[in-house]
């Protein structure tokens, strides 16, 4: 095999061929502008010197098309490889991005690399049943395997109307050296059946992966990535959609301020934007949390006959009521209640699951907790300002590195993926599967894990505590609980007072008759001061 060659689309230096580990996730052949993934490719010999020849990639089987060919369209006159850019393939009919094969006897001919040597029929392990057929014309419908909609050649199967993208048919089998991951990724055809308890994201982009599609995989971590994710190393976490609805542009009635409407704005530093005439946008302070309005936050809402000014998150998101039994603080004049935890939080922190940039912190947006997975409800949260894409919660931020508990001989550590464990987590307290595309509590001595809220499910609540309540003319004595379900099949938890079912919660009990009532509809009747009849 030789290792260097001489190439008329580079005139310029000699090409060498490379191995994998070298090519970059977004190389892209020169001659079928497709990915070099998987495949032995030539580079310029040079591209360590001359800025030019950087990502020039050739397939060795591209380096090596023959020249001429005959074509079974077009068998009169032999085709020759030609650099030819603004032409159409006579056979697809697609726009030709580079070089093509053209009529040497110049009657205009013109057929694409990939119609010229593409395999008509093919035999695909996706699709075992059947031989696919290549439909080389370009058309717009969803894939059957990786689940996108988009304009592409096909191949389908005419016994069962199976229908996939050219580009996913011919993607590799294995990627053996991912830049963004440790092992050789699979291509397989359906998430495995142990994996399937949970709801599973791409470890790229982080939006969900549909059951039933193709998708590269390492079964040694339990790592998924989307195929058209994983040859593109410029994917990155996208945005995760808010989940709220959107704020209203005019509150008519704030608690906090009834007397005017707040109208909202957005905070700009254009100095064309005349909102706010009286006031310097510079000094704009949240009459709520007394922190400045910037470009950071920009929406805002303000009354502007009084100069009163709120963030969008402290006009609107702000919870009226925290559980919390130990210390707090408490404003009479907002009726404003804060932990004291919460109370002496650090601005800003340094945390192992983002070890390249500091967190700081800021209001909460119902994003996905970047570590644990769970929604991050109102309130606040740790936020890179540096990537913008990750988040972790207040609890999630403070869990401890490792513990020592009952349920265990030895301390267990906090881990987080990739897990080098060929199978499924199962928590030792619950008994339930763990999500191992998340944080989890571990002993590696004796293979024990662990849910984190099996853990540390009290937050910042003593239970124990009673309270005397007077409900049907009898009182009761009712002790602080934690009642959660330890299994999704388990029947959610009722209050008796207002019958709404919790799958987890603070309720009050009664130790003689068992009474189950939650924590607000307790405060409702203490504040009511009288016995409550049903």
């Amino acid at each position: 095999m030789s290792l260097t060659l001489e190439h008329f689309s580079h005139p310029k230096h000699s090409l060498v061929l490379k191995d994998f580990d070298v090519v970059g996730d977004d190389a892209i052949c020169h001659v079928c502008d497709t990915s070099v993934i998987g495949s032995l490719t030539y580079t310029c010999s040079r591209s360590s010197d001359d800025a030019e020849c950087q990502g020039f990639y050739l397939h060795k089987s591209c380096a090596e098309l023959p020249t001429p060919i005959t074509f079974y369209k077009h068998n009169h006159h032999p085709l020759i490889l030609r650099d030819l850019v603004g032409g159409y393939c006579d056979v697809c009919y697609n726009h030709v991005m580079k070089f093509s094969y053209v009529c040497s006897d110049d009657c205009g001919f013109v057929v694409c690399v990939f119609c010229a040597f593409q395999q008509r029929a093919l035999d695909h392990p996706g699709h075992e049943q059947h031989t696919l057929t290549l439909v080389p014309r370009e058309s717009l419908f969803a894939c059957d395997a990786c689940s996108e909609e988009a304009n592409d050649s096909s191949y389908i199967c005419t016994t069962c109307d199976f229908w996939i993208h050219k580009k996913c048919a011919l993607s590799p089998l294995t990627i053996p050296n991912p830049t963004y991951h440790r092992h050789p990724l699979d291509l397989i055809y359906f998430i495995p059946k142990m994996h399937r308890y949970f709801k599973r994201y791409c470890n790229i982009c982080k939006k969900p992966i549909r059951k039933e599609s193709w998708l590269y995989y390492c079964h040694k971590c339990t790592y998924f990535v989307h195929m058209k994710c994983a040859t593109s190393s410029h994917s990155s976490p996208s945005d995760i959609a808010i989940l709220t609805a959107p704020d209203p542009p005019i509150i008519n009635e704030h608690w906090s301020r009834k007397e005017h409407p707040l109208v909202q704005f957005q905070f700009s530093t254009s100095e064309n934007d005349n909102n706010e005439k009286k006031y310097d946008r510079r000094e704009l302070i949240c009459d709520g949390c007394i922190q400045p309005i910037t470009i950071f936050h920009p929406s805002y809402y303000a009354c502007m006959k009084c100069g009163f000014f709120l963030h969008s998150f402290c006009a609107t998101k702000l919870p009226r009521v925290l559980v919390a039994n130990g210390f707090f603080y408490h404003c009479k004049t907002c009726n404003i209640t804060i932990d004291i935890r919460c109370a002496f939080l650090p601005t800003k922190i340094k945390h192992k699951s983002h070890n390249h940039h500091s967190l700081v912190y800021r209001p909460s947006f119902k994003f996905e907790c970047s570590v644990s997975g769970y929604t991050i409800g109102g309130g606040v949260q740790y936020g890179c300002g540096t990537c913008g894409n990750f988040q972790i919660d207040i609890d999630s931020a403070f869990y401890p590195g490792s513990m020592k508990h009952r349920y265990d001989d030895h301390p267990v550590t906090l881990r987080r993926p990739p897990f080098f464990y060929e199978g499924v987590f199962y928590c030792e307290i619950c008994e339930d599967q763990v999500n191992n595309q998340w944080w989890l509590y571990h002993c590696d001595e004796c293979d024990h894990s662990f849910h984190n809220d099996c853990l540390l499910s009290g937050g910042s609540v003593k239970l124990g505590r009673t309270v005397e309540v007077d409900i049907n003319d009898q009182s009761h004595t009712l002790a602080l609980v934690l009642k959660r379900r330890t299994r999704k099949t388990q029947s959610e938890y009722f209050c008796r007072y207002c019958g709404n079912g919790y799958k987890s919660n603070h309720f009050l009990e009664c130790d003689g008759c068992g009474y189950l009532i939650c924590c607000p509809c307790v405060s409702q009747i203490k504040a009511s001061n009288k016995s409550i009849h049903f």
